[in-house]
C-alpha cells in the first residue's frame, strides 16, 4: 500500500512537467491551404548524432487569394538551444504559377548533431518549419519528436463523437475517426462583422490523417446563403467552398481534450479547447470519455532511453464496477485494469498482473487513444518508465531487458 501511495503522489508530482508537454504537436497556422507532415530519419536518433527532417507536403488545387505558389526550399535551418530547430524556406509566389500544376514536394533536410542541443529535460525536440515570401511569413508548421522514447511514432486515435467549447457555446465539432484518417464537421455561425456576416449556421468540412498528436486537413466552408425573403439561395459551387484560411487542425491534448483551430490573428494561429458531449447515456455500454482499452496492447518498461521491459497483453470490452468506476480483464485472466474517469474525462487507470504483481498507472492526460505514459513497477524491482501502445503500433526501440508473456 505505502509503495502504491507513493506512486501516486510521483504521477501528480510529474504529470505537469513531462504529459503536459507531451501532447504539444501539430501544425500550429497552416495558412493557404498547405499540408504537410514532418517526420525524422532514423525515427530515433543516437544522442548526438545528425538526422534528417523528411517534410512531405502539397498546395490546393486552387489558391483562396488566386496566387498560387511553387514548392519550397530550404534556405536555412537554425538551431534555438533549448528550445527547436526552425527550418525556413522562401516561397515564389504570383499568378502566373497558377498555370501550373499545383505544387507537391518530398524534400529531405540534413539536420546537425548541435540539434540536441535544443532537445529539452524530457527529451522532447520541437521542429519547426516556416514558409515566407520575401518579408512576409506566409504560414508555419511544427512537431515535436520524442527523442528518448520514439512516442511521435504512434498517432493519436479520439475515435468518434461530437464536441464542444465553452468559448464557443451553441457551436461544436463532429470527429469520426478510422485508423489513422479523420474527417470532423465545425458547425458554427457567421461572426466576421468586417465580412457583413449576420449569424447564418456554417459547415466546416476537414479531412487529414493523423500525424502524431494532430490532423492538419485542407477546410472546405459550405454557407448556403438566403435571399431577401430568408428562403435558400442558390448552392455554392465547388470554388466558393474554399476559405481564405482553407487549413484546419486538431491537436489532441489527450482522449478526452482536444485544442482545434478557429481563427487566425496575424500570423498566429488561434485555439480553443473542446471537451466530448456527453447525453444519453446507455447502461449497456461505456460512456464516451472513458478510455477505449479493449484490444491487445504492448506494455514497455524504460530505464532511461533503455527498454527493460515488454509485456503484450489483451483485454476484453470494459464494464461499470460502481459509479465512476470502470474494468476491463485480459483474456487469459491475468491482467486487470480499473479506470476511476470522473466527466467529462479526468481520472487514472491502474494495470496489475495477477502472475507477479506488476502494475502500471497512467493519468487519462497522459492517454492519446493509443498510447498511455505512466509509472511501470514491476515486482521487487525500481519503478520504470512505463508507456503502453496499442496494436498494431510499437515503438522503435530495441527491447533489452525482459519480455513478459
Amino acid at each position: 500500500m505505502r509503495i502504491l501511495i507513493i506512486l501516486t503522489l510521483l504521477l501528480c508530482l510529474i504529470a505537469e512537467e513531462l504529459f503536459a508537454e507531451f501532447f504539444r504537436d501539430g501544425g500550429w497556422h497552416a495558412e493557404n491551404g498547405v499540408l504537410e507532415s514532418i517526420s525524422i530519419d532514423p525515427a530515433l536518433p543516437q544522442p548526438g548524432s545528425g538526422f534528417t527532417v523528411v517534410l512531405s507536403g502539397s498546395w490546393p488545387e486552387k489558391s483562396p487569394d488566386s496566387y498560387c505558389i511553387e514548392a519550397p526550399v530550404i534556405d536555412r535551418v537554425t538551431v534555438y538551444p533549448g528550445n527547436r530547430v526552425q527550418m525556413i524556406s522562401n516561397l515564389k509566389r504570383g499568378p502566373e504559377i497558377c498555370d501550373q500544376p499545383p505544387a507537391t514536394w518530398n524534400i529531405e533536410v540534413p539536420i546537425p548533431a548541435t540539434a540536441w542541443e535544443a532537445v529539452d529535460e524530457n527529451g522532447f525536440l520541437r521542429i519547426e518549419h516556416l514558409m515566407s515570401s520575401g518579408i512576409n511569413m506566409l504560414t508555419g508548421i511544427s512537431r515535436v519528436i520524442d527523442t528518448r522514447l520514439g512516442t511521435h511514432e504512434v498517432p493519436a486515435f479520439i475515435g468518434a463523437g461530437f464536441w464542444i467549447s465553452g468559448e464557443r457555446p451553441f457551436e461544436g465539432v463532429l470527429v469520426e475517426q478510422q485508423g489513422t484518417r479523420v474527417l470532423f464537421y465545425g458547425l458554427e455561425y457567421d461572426r466576421n462583422e468586417s465580412l457583413a456576416d449576420d449569424g447564418e449556421p456554417v459547415w466546416r468540412m476537414i479531412s487529414g490523417d493523423m500525424s502524431g498528436n494532430s490532423v492538419l486537413g485542407r477546410v472546405y466552408r459550405f454557407d448556403w446563403p438566403v435571399d431577401g425573403g430568408f428562403l435558400p439561395g442558390q448552392a455554392p459551387d465547388l470554388d466558393e467552398l474554399h476559405t481564405v484560411n482553407d487549413s484546419g487542425a486538431i491537436i489532441v491534448e489527450d482522449y478526452n481534450h482536444l485544442r482545434i483551430l478557429t481563427g487566425v490573428l496575424g500570423n498566429l494561429g488561434l485555439y480553443s479547447d473542446y471537451t466530448r458531449l456527453e447525453f444519453g447515456l446507455d447502461p449497456s455500454r461505456l460512456p464516451v470519455y472513458v478510455p477505449p482499452l479493449a484490444g491487445r496492447w504492448m506494455l514497455y518498461g524504460f530505464e532511461g532511453r533503455d527498454a527493460a521491459l515488454e509485456a503484450p497483453l489483451e483485454l476484453l470490452q470494459g464494464y461499470s464496477s460502481a459509479v465512476n468506476q470502470f474494468r476491463f480483464d485480459s483474456v487469459d485472466g491475468d491482467w486487470q485494469v480499473q479506470c476511476t474517469v470522473i466527466p467529462p474525462g479526468d481520472g487514472s487507470c491502474h494495470i496489475e498482473r495477477a502472475a507477479d504483481g506488476t502494475r502500471f498507472e497512467f493519468l487519462l492526460s497522459a492517454f492519446q487513444g493509443n498510447l498511455a505514459r505512466g509509472i511501470l513497477q514491476p515486482e521487487d524491482q525500481s519503478p520504470l518508465d512505463g508507456v503502453l501502445v496499442r496494436d498494431p503500433w510499437r515503438l522503435p526501440v530495441v527491447v533489452t531487458g525482459s519480455t513478459g508473456q
